[in-house]
């Protein structure tokens, strides 16, 4: 693979050789080496600051020598558990993601990533339903311009219709209501007003999709689609938990993103004191070291299944002793090495660099809480247009970074943005938790001085 060319657009490599065998892959032209700690190194030995985590996942840094021992280790008792046998690391892992997990939610089921989890969190309600005698309810609700996954369950409850269109005569469609939203709140209304006024409109729609149907509302702890990252207020998750206890629906947490540390607590919902009967999380419970997830569930629900219920389900992979190893000595580290408290510090740190960045005339809104922030680009703030297709701008940016030694995740939306929303196009800055202040404003003046470099190629 050849060096980077920055006046090479679109960027991506061409595939040849053995990278032509590998389908629907078209990264930028570049090539992993090796990763440590918060960076990444290409072939040629360039440093890159992972900024971004990969996909918002790599929660605990690169090459933890912990993590890796204890893949090791495992390794060298048993790589598989026969189904007959009992799967001691598993239980030992779902014992340490209860003494971490808020409330009564302690009973874990595993598979091997978010997409699983958030399907498997489908079945589970309608199960848990079924059981406790409400057999007409099925109806997930969820919001539009969400995301819980690709199966075809967890796009038919996700609101990006990007994803959705070429499969949509293959699932069913079930209701969504608007997410939480500062973008459209009236000047003369409160936040905490406002999310009262929003979680409303989940009444509403169990109203007209029929109480006896709707089964559970799922969403992510902060918004999703052109709202990323918006934290809702504490009324808005109260008045939702309300809705949800006054009609018997189940309230899933999707914290695929926002669990294991990244909002500067264990888990998203904890900063609303408000707790789900579900719990889906993936990507940071392992670190990346391992494909994993988990839905937990809360004791009641559990009662049902350990009392008569059957649940009807399973994974060839699911609590596989590798990936639970990995997820154990995740949760190790990430408590003994204080990262959830880390993350929390270094908010203060990672968002004084908001104003500056703001200062920006494409950048116009920054957004999140703990290690997670979000920035949205437009090309004039005024009217929220974006440029024009042929600039290639979101390439052009990624291009950017990458000479400055920044790897980003999530600014190649392109042709999936949904212009009707005029709103502007989503970077996400969710670096792993053992980042450091001074780590920290050399990614962020990474990030400013991309920033500036790639108006100047807009001439913006």
């Amino acid at each position: 693979m050849s060096s980077l060319d920055l006046a090479k657009l679109p960027g991506y490599i061409k595939p040849k050789g053995k990278w032509k065998n590998i389908f629907s892959y078209h990264p930028y032209d570049i090539e992993l080496a090796k990763a440590n700690g918060i960076h990444l190194y290409d072939t040629a030995g360039k440093q890159y600051i992972d900024a971004s985590g990969g996909p918002m996942a790599v929660n605990v840094g690169h090459n933890n020598p912990r993590i890796k021992k204890a893949i090791a280790d495992q390794l060298d008792l048993f790589n598989y558990v026969h189904p007959i046998f009992a799967n001691g690391p598993k239980a030992e892992f779902c014992d340490k993601i209860a003494s971490v997990a808020p409330g009564s939610l302690n009973a874990s089921y595993l598979v091997s990533g978010g997409s699983e989890a958030v399907d498997t969190a489908m079945k589970l309600v309608r199960q848990a339903q079924i059981a406790r005698g409400f057999k007409n309810k099925h109806k997930i609700i969820s919001n539009h311009e969400s995301y819980h996954g690709m199966t075809l369950a967890t796009l038919a409850v996700s609101g990006n219709a990007s994803s959705q269109t070429p499969f949509e005569n293959m699932f069913k469609r079930y209701p969504q209501i608007k997410q939480y939203s500062d973008h459209n709140r009236p000047v003369e209304i409160s936040r905490e007003e406002w999310g009262v006024v929003c979680a409303q409109e989940l009444e509403q729609a169990i109203h007209y999709a029929g109480p006896n149907t709707v089964a559970a509302y799922l969403a992510t702890p902060h918004g999703a689609g052109c709202d990323y990252g918006v934290v809702p207020p504490i009324s808005y998750w109260e008045t939702i938990r309300e809705i949800c206890n006054h009609y018997d629906v189940y309230l899933i947490a999707d914290e695929v993103i926002t669990g294991f540390g990244r909002t500067g607590k264990w888990f998203g919902m904890q900063h609303f004191k408000v707790q789900a009967d579900v719990m889906t999380t993936a990507k940071g419970i392992s670190g990346m070291y391992a494909p994993l997830g988990a839905v937990t569930v809360s004791d009641e629900i559990n009662e049902l299944f350990n009392t008569g219920a059957y649940f009807i389900h399973g994974f060839t992979s699911g609590g596989h002793p590798i990936a639970v190893a990995a997820g154990s000595a995740t949760i190790d580290v990430v408590r003994d090495d204080k990262l959830v408290e880390n993350a929390a510090a270094m908010e203060s740190v990672l968002f004084a660099h908001k104003d500056k960045l703001l200062a920006h005339p494409t950048v116009k809104d920054i957004r999140g809480w703990g290690l997670f922030m979000v920035g949205e680009l437009v090309k004039n703030k005024d009217d929220m247009t974006f440029f024009d297709s042929d600039q290639e701008a979101e390439k052009l940016f990624q291009q950017v970074a990458l000479k400055n030694g920044l790897a980003l995740y999530g600014t190649l939306y392109g042709a999936r943005r949904q212009p009707a929303n005029r709103r502007g196009l989503p970077f996400w800055i969710s670096p792993p938790l053992s980042i450091n202040s001074n780590q920290i404003n050399d990614m962020m003046s990474r990030l400013d001085d991309t920033l500036s470099e790639w108006e100047i190629k807009l001439k913006v």
